[in-house]
Order: structure tokens, then sequence, then C-alpha cells
């Protein structure tokens, strides 16, 4: 059994305000297929998301976004009115900042210490 992730999806009520939101992320769109939307993270786990009924309740899984500089993404994505949902962690092999999309499904942006040290972009 292969133990790899292949594609995270989170589920979206409005996919064109869905993916005009990843975009200003920094996360470009892909092919479209139906209800979903593959989006470009520029690694091997693929990214998409599904439109349809979104059920009450906190997510129940969060996706990481591998970023180089933390600081510097912060910055830009603030000159686009998006700020984090809480302050930043900081858990001594990382940092991240967690953000909510327009549906409430939360990610992270995500700089590990190792990756900068080591001049790492980790986009």
């Amino acid at each position: 059994m292969s133990r790899s992730i292949d594609t995270v999806f989170v589920w979206v009520t409005d996919l064109d305000r869905a993916v005009d939101w990843y975009r200003r992320l920094g996360i470009e769109p892909g092919p479209r297929h139906g209800a979903w939307q593959a989006m470009d993270t520029g690694g091997a786990t693929r990214f998409a998301l599904h439109q349809g009924s979104r059920r009450d309740g906190p997510p129940t899984a969060v996706a990481a976004f591998a970023v180089g500089d933390l600081d510097a993404e912060l910055q830009r994505l603030s000159g686009l009115g998006m700020s984090p949902v809480d302050e930043i962690t900081d858990t001594g092999a990382a940092r991240f900042a967690t953000f909510a999309d327009p549906d409430g499904n939360h990610l992270q942006l995500l700089e590990r210490r190792a990756d900068k040290a080591r001049g790492r972009s980790g986009d």
C-alpha cells in the first residue's frame, strides 16, 4: 500500500471565488474538471478545489504550503488585504501562519528553518 499523499481536496461553495482567493495567495489554477479545479503548487502532491456543499464544523485537516521566507509572504499578502487568522507559530523547526479561505477552510504557509538555512526556497 502506498502511503504518499496524491491529492489534497478542499471543498468550497463558489469555485470561481475560491480560485481568485488562492491566486492572490500565489497558487495558480490548472485544468478544471467539472466541479473541481486543479491548482498548481509546484510540488509533487496535487491540490484541488471541489465545489459542493460544505459541512458545518471546524476543519478536520489543514494543508501547509512551503514558503522560503514567511515574513516576505506575509508582507505581500497584507498588501492584498489578506491576513492570518492567528499569530505566527514557531515550533523551533518551522514557523507557520494560518489563513482561512472564503469558505473558512484553514491552510498554512510554512517556513522550515533547515530549508531557509540551506537557502532552499520551498516555493
